[in-house]
């Protein structure tokens, strides 16, 4: 047997042999404070998504070491694990190491690159978004560089390329695949998400509790041109010993764009889950970033009826969406109706706003097919305007939603 086999078998044996982390729903719902906890913010690799991340799994006494005590965000590492549970689930992978200290090895790796491997580097974050997963272009810089040493965590290796289609980020905890927080990072076909889901579904269903329970992963899965589904790598939660030492998440979680309506989603996920939520933030961690009123807002917004109608939406239905912006232009509304577009959360939008704003939103807006601007004053009669307008908001946006479920004739909306 192979060194590097032995060392693979006593991996698994531990990962076998270890204790599962229990994660028990608290008896009753328990909201807290977002603060600068110094204890959080030591160590902190993340931005402040991963902050927000690393606050709620203290509320639920996760061990941030557990997992990655198997060096899991080694991706030459993932490779070897996950291959193990789920054979051929990963592009074939070899250890650089260990072919280059072969007979002719760094010939037959120069081989390897010119017959479809590329290099890879085992540690770093990114590598997608920034197109710099393929190393090969320092291919003999590496090879004259490299300390022949025993190197069971690999510091590069060689991969097959695939010929993909689309790329997603799916996000997980435990078992569960949470719903709305999919992002396609590559290719055009969001639609695909649904059929990557229940691949990671799957993948999930076979692997040990030690490696799942308690762990936030984010998948990376491609899909070939021939339809086949593949696990590009895994980001996994939790502080991590090495590369950008201390406590990682999914870079996503601290998107500019849509990392707060993320990290509200996720703070709905473990409520509805776990009874834990950020239930508001500290004056003074408020008042350090629009990321926490944008976060706040968001979470005043979303309800357990909105992760359903998703989980819906993976067993083929799907249903339309009406966002409420009444006499203003909400920019944080504008930015959650890309984001659910770009999550394909609903098969329609309809956007109800006062009649000053609604050709400036449709010109905005223009040349999107699902989408529908309703002026709130077409909804009504010139006389019960009069008195909607002077309704207060929520009651106001109820009623228009309401007429406007009766305009557009569809069985089933929800509303914004």
């Amino acid at each position: 047997m192979e060194k590097t086999d032995i060392f693979l078998a006593e991996i698994i044996s531990d990962i076998e042999s270890s204790d599962i982390s229990r994660i028990e729903k608290k008896t009753k719902h328990e909201p807290f404070e977002l603060w600068s906890d110094p204890a959080l913010l030591s160590d902190l690799a993340g931005n402040t998504g991963a902050f927000f991340v690393r606050a709620i799994l203290s509320k639920l006494n996760i061990n941030e070491h557990r997992v990655l005590r198997w060096r899991l965000e080694n991706k030459y590492r993932q490779y070897e694990v996950l291959n193990h549970y789920i054979p051929g689930c990963m592009a074939r992978s070899i250890s650089f190491s260990q072919l280059l200290n072969e007979p002719n090895g760094a010939q037959r790796i120069r081989e390897l690159c010119e017959d479809g491997y590329f290099v890879k580097s085992t540690l770093g974050h990114s590598t997608g978004r920034l197109n710099s997963f393929d190393r090969t272009a320092e291919l003999e810089n590496i090879i004259s560089s490299y300390q022949h040493e025993d190197d069971n965590l690999q510091k590069w290796m060689l991969q097959e390329k695939l010929d993909l289609k689309e790329e997603f980020r799916i996000h997980t905890f435990n078992r569960d695949l949470i719903y709305g927080v999919t992002f396609i990072m590559a290719g055009e076909d969001s639609s695909i998400s649904i059929a990557a889901e229940a691949y990671v579904t799957e993948i999930l269903k076979k692997l040990p509790d030690t490696i799942l329970n308690g762990t936030l992963i984010g998948w990376d899965i491609g899909i070939t041109t021939n339809q086949k589904f593949y696990i590009i790598e895994t980001n996994i939660t939790g502080f991590h010993p090495e590369f950008h030492r201390g406590f990682q998440t999914s870079g996503y979680f601290g998107d500019p764009d849509y990392g707060s309506i993320m990290c509200a989603w996720l703070n709905n996920y473990f409520k509805n889950n776990y009874n834990v939520s950020v239930g508001s933030v500290e004056t003074t961690l408020f008042q350090s970033s629009r990321f926490y009123e944008k976060f706040m807002f968001y979470t005043s917004l979303f309800r357990n009826e909105h992760m359903e109608l998703l989980k819906n939406k993976a067993k083929g239905t799907r249903v339309s969406a009406i966002i409420y912006l009444g006499e203003d232009i909400n920019l944080l509304l504008i930015t959650l109706l890309r984001y659910f577009q770009e999550e394909d959360f609903a098969k329609r939008y309809y956007l109800i706003t006062d009649k000053k704003y609604a050709t400036e939103l449709s010109g905005l807006l223009a040349k999107n097919d699902l989408l529908r601007v309703v002026s709130e004053d077409s909804l009504f009669t010139v006389a019960q305007y009069m008195l909607i307008k002077e309704l207060k908001y929520e009651r106001r946006k109820r009623i228009s939603f309401y007429h406007t479920m009766r305009l557009i004739k569809e069985d089933s909306c929800f509303m914004i």
